[in-house]
């Protein structure tokens, strides 16, 4: 739901807290492989592109991971699916 997340960002979000015995838990960050892997099927799919940042001199420097308008129609389509089968369930 962001709109510029890198590979790093979604490690922090779906990282978990570990357990260290009779100390205090830590957060974790998640498995960056599988998110990497995530991203690059998305890729393919067309439903993931990378965002760019042009400067005035001329340089890019890519800003992560988001959704192309592809991406974004699917996503408000399950959305919508999603909404009126539990909208039928009540």
């Amino acid at each position: 739901m962001r709109k510029k997340v890198g590979v790093n960002g979604l490690r922090k979000h779906y990282g978990t807290k570990c357990r260290r015995g009779t100390k205090r838990p830590k957060n974790r960050k998640g498995a960056g492989k599988n998110i990497r892997f995530c991203l690059i099927q998305l890729e393919d799919a067309g439903l993931v592109g990378t965002t760019k940042f042009y400067s005035q001199e001329g340089a890019t420097v890519t800003m992560g991971k988001a959704l192309t308008k592809k991406g974004i129609m699917d996503m408000d389509r399950i959305a919508a699916q999603t909404g009126k089968k539990n909208k039928g369930k009540q």
